[in-house]
């Protein structure tokens, strides 16, 4: 019995391996001077793939410099080329005073407070000819500066998941945030919360990032960092820095 107990748990233990050998599409890549690597697609991005090893290492190429039918797979197994645009509907209302200093509001300036309520329209337009089925996930982050503190703050983020089908959808997909509100104090440029910018993150379907766009130059630097970030959640400069430091 102890037997054949062992043989089912090994018959059990190797198909799981083997299933997970499949799952990681290993295969031989080739690049244009016939050097080639066992390895999985992970990332396709800015012209350049990801290649990932059995043993868990990465190695980056040019897609350019892999061979015909290596370029070929990339671009039947990759997302379509997404052209990202957004843009802002913002609607500003000036709501009674308030007091530099709360406390003793006898001896302060009074400050007119404004608020603003944004939202945030996503268009995803595809292009190319060669059809793509799998769901694609799409992620913007808006952000506001808060002044009192010189730190970030995630004022919203908004995930939608979707898929180009035929009709409406089949080369473009649209969304738009909930509004987004901040007050600030009118002459007053310490203290507040400010609008900052966007980024947009497109992942695949199998948790890969393919795409970014920020509204500030640098943005897609933080994208690990802004990726784990909750709404409401402040980040300091410093650490800031020190992901980018990490990333480096």
């Amino acid at each position: 019995m102890k037997r054949t107990y062992s043989s089912i748990i090994m018959t059990a233990m190797l198909s799981t391996l083997l299933t997970s050998i499949a799952e990681a599409e290993l295969r031989t890549w080739t690049d244009s001077r016939g050097n080639t690597i066992e390895a999985e697609l992970l990332e396709n991005m800015n012209g350049q793939v990801t290649l990932k090893k059995a043993d868990g290492n990465e190695t980056h190429i040019s897609i350019s410099n892999l061979s015909a039918d290596d370029q070929k797979y990339v671009l039947v197994n990759s997302p379509p080329k997404i052209e990202i645009s957004v843009s802002e509907m913002t609607d500003r209302k000036n709501q009674g005073f308030s007091f530099e200093n709360e406390n003793d509001s006898s001896a302060d300036t009074d400050y007119q407070v404004q608020t603003t309520s944004s939202s945030y329209k996503v268009t995803l337009k595809k292009s190319g000819t060669i059809p793509y089925r799998e769901p694609i996930n799409a992620e913007l982050y808006v952000f506001g500066y808060i002044k009192q503190d010189d730190a970030f703050v995630l004022l919203n983020k908004t995930v939608k998941k979707f898929t180009f089908n035929e009709g409406d959808t089949k080369d473009k997909f649209v969304f738009t945030s909930d509004p987004v509100t901040t007050k600030n104090l009118q002459g007053n440029r310490s203290k507040g919360t400010a609008y900052h910018g966007n980024m947009v993150v497109l992942v695949d379907h199998k948790g890969r990032v393919f795409n970014t766009k920020g509204s500030r130059a640098r943005m897609q630097e933080f994208t690990a960092l802004i990726r784990k970030m909750k709404s409401g959640q402040v980040v300091s400069k410093a650490e800031l820095a020190s992901a980018q430091n990490e990333a480096m």
